[in-house]
């Protein structure tokens, strides 16, 4: 199975709908999305996808692991990221909202290091791969990136 990263960013009259605007420029917003805890299974590929381009049944429970950031702030900036590494066991997720995508990065390089040493017994691979995306308010926004995995009810293999 693939692990696709996704995102998008959205405007709307409300900040949730904003949220969804941003979830529909991910590829993802027909879904019951299923929050994960960001553990990554042995075995799984990693694909930088951009937006979901899988069809899979409206209303279907997809798991994910999400960051995402909302304002209703005129001209706020709003970045969301994810990090991951991986590891001969499997691998983790982290997630981080902030101000800028500089800030993202920093919480997600330490986020990522804390990990690693909670699993100090893993066989880690070199190097933390993340993928952020930043958006400028312009009434209610949103930004959102995602780890899409499958419908919670699909066979991993």
């Amino acid at each position: 199975m693939t692990i696709e990263i996704v995102w998008g960013a959205g405007e709307g009259g409300t900040e949730l709908s904003a949220f969804d605007s941003a979830l529909k420029d991910a590829g993802i917003h027909n879904y019951n999305l299923v929050t994960l805890s960001s553990v990554i299974p042995e075995y799984e590929d990693i694909e930088i996808a951009g937006t979901h381009e899988r069809t899979w049944n409206v209303g279907d429970m997809v798991g994910v692991v999400l960051a995402e950031n909302r304002s209703a702030v005129n001209s706020e900036k709003i970045a969301a990221g994810l990090g991951w590494a991986t590891a001969d066991q499997g691998g983790v997720f982290f997630e981080a909202t902030a101000e800028s995508a500089e800030n993202v990065n920093a919480l997600l390089e330490r986020g990522i290091q804390t990990a690693k040493r909670t699993r100090s017994r893993w066989d880690w691979h070199d190097g933390i791969a993340t993928e952020i995306q930043d958006h400028v308010v312009d009434e209610n926004g949103a930004v959102v990136v995602s780890a899409v995995y499958r419908p919670v009810w699909e066979d991993p293999r």
